[in-house]
Parts: C-alpha cells; sequence; structure tokens
C-alpha cells in the first residue's frame, strides 16, 4: 500500500494524459479506479491517458456521460469506463453490475465514482481538483496500491 505522496500538478492536457498512461501500464484485471473532480476537471482526459498505458487507442475514448458505459478492448485487455454524473449520488447501480465487470478480468473506471455505493476499501480513488492557475491536482490517498502510486513517479521507475 502507499505511503503518502504528493499529488501530481498537470499544467497540460498533455501531462494529464501522461500521468493516466503511467497508470495504465499499471492496472491490473480486476481493478477498480473511482475518479471524483468537478465539471471539466479532466477526468476524461485522464481516462484517455490510462487507455493508452492498456493499449488501447485513445481516440476511441469518449465521455460517457449520456450512455453510462463505455467498452474499450485491446487484445485480451478490457477497459469498462462509466460515467455516474446523471445518475446522482442516491442512485441505485446494482444494474451496471461493477462487480461482473470485475469479475471478468476488466479494469473499471468511473467517473463521478464518488456516486459509487463501494466499500472505501476496495478501490482506488483518484481525486482531480483545479488549482487556482488552472493546472490539474491529481492525488491518489494514502493505502492506494503500491503499483499504481509509483505513477505520480514522472520518471516511471518502478
Amino acid at each position: 500500500m502507499s505511503s503518502g505522496l504528493a499529488p501530481a500538478r498537470c499544467s497540460t492536457e498533455a501531462e494529464t494524459l501522461a500521468l493516466g498512461e503511467r497508470i495504465g501500464t499499471r492496472v491490473e484485471p480486476g481493478d477498480l479506479i473511482l475518479l471524483s473532480g468537478q465539471l471539466g476537471a479532466g477526468k476524461t482526459v485522464l481516462v484517455r491517458g490510462i487507455a493508452t498505458g492498456m493499449g488501447i487507442d485513445p481516440a476511441l475514448v469518449r465521455s460517457p456521460t449520456f450512455v453510462l458505459h463505455h467498452v474499450y478492448r485491446a487484445g485480451a485487455r478490457v477497459l469498462h469506463h462509466l460515467d455516474l454524473y446523471r445518475l446522482g449520488p442516491n442512485a441505485d447501480i446494482r444494474l451496471l453490475d461493477i462487480d461482473d465487470m470485475l469479475e471478468s478480468g476488466g479494469v473499471v473506471v468511473v467517473e463521478w465514482g464518488e456516486h459509487a455505493d463501494r466499500h472505501p476499501d476496495e478501490p482506488a480513488t483518484i481525486t482531480i481538483d483545479i488549482g487556482d492557475d488552472g493546472s490539474r491536482v491529481i492525488s491518489l490517498p494514502v493505502g492506494a496500491p503500491e503499483r499504481l502510486a509509483l505513477a505520480w513517479d514522472r520518471n516511471g521507475r518502478s
């Protein structure tokens, strides 16, 4: 499990994509990542980077706000991209069957993850804040898997 680490400050979309790509190279089948951040914070941009790191064409990644769920594939790797914004904080998400997605070996990334009724110790929760200068301040909490925390090292050291 990770210890406290400094948030990543991404001043450009390219830096957010690069962080996402580093995360994507470290995900494993069955990983659940919840993303939290205001509208326009860059959640979908981060997912595009995660897809790239998983070997998925980033041009395929688009916000699932209106459809709730997109599935992207690269060979045996599967990325489930969900967006719970339209469902709101008290929505019953059981019909989305996130557990089945995880059990089938997919990686599940949920935008507006704070709306997902999940046990707090199961997922990695990534928070994206917008700094006063417009940069994205992206943090991973203490206790997240160490392999994901290594993505915060810009040099990609493992």
